[in-house]
């Protein structure tokens, strides 16, 4: 019989990051993080600021700016913290929040990104009658159908963990007999 034998490891062995590399990856994930928060912002500011940009179909576009924002702000900083360190340093109440606030704002931005394709894609196909339809009362309500969906998609998991009895193991084997001809035996 041929034994084999399958073994993953939760702690790979890596080698350390050196402490250059790690001000590399923290220079460049800051720079990128800085660049999302002021770009945002100022998409966020234009549509707020500007008469003519009240339309809409830019309110669509200045919540998903709200939303990359909160990633800005909220997931990218302690995601460079978790890249840097290689590990987990903040506690596990802080890890529930950050990844339940992490789904919540990518599900809340690719279904804006969803929206503002719909939106497109009624005005070109069905122009005289969506620009009719098309109101600020319309666009609210699609805004708060997608933090309501995105909010009621990340927030479950929370309350459904067994958060006392958390136990991550190191690795697992898994083994399997084969006979001769490569069947499975029974183990």
């Amino acid at each position: 019989m041929n034994f084999t034998n399958c073994t993953t490891e939760a702690n790979v062995a890596v080698k350390p990051k050196t402490v250059t590399e790690k001000m590399l990856i923290t220079l460049t994930l800051a720079i990128i993080t800085i660049l999302t928060m002021l770009l945002n912002t100022a998409v966020i500011t234009a549509i707020g600021t500007t008469k003519k940009l009240h339309q809409p179909a830019n309110y669509l576009i200045c919540s998903l700016a709200v939303t990359d924002l909160l990633v800005a702000l909220l997931v990218m900083p302690l995601s460079i913290t978790y890249i840097v360190m290689d590990t987990w340093t903040l506690g596990y109440f802080i890890c529930e929040i950050w990844l339940s606030v992490d789904m919540t704002c990518c599900t809340c931005s690719i279904l804006h990104l969803c929206v503002i394709a719909l939106d497109r894609y009624w005005a070109i196909t069905d122009a005289i009658e969506y620009a009719r339809k098309r109101t600020a009362k319309r666009a609210g309500l699609m805004i708060v159908t997608v933090w309501t969906i995105s909010i009621f998609i990340s927030m479950p998991p929370l309350f459904w963990r067994n958060h006392h009895s958390v136990t991550i193991p190191k690795f697992t084997t898994l083994q399997k007999a084969y006979t001769k001809n490569g069947d499975q035996a029974a183990t």
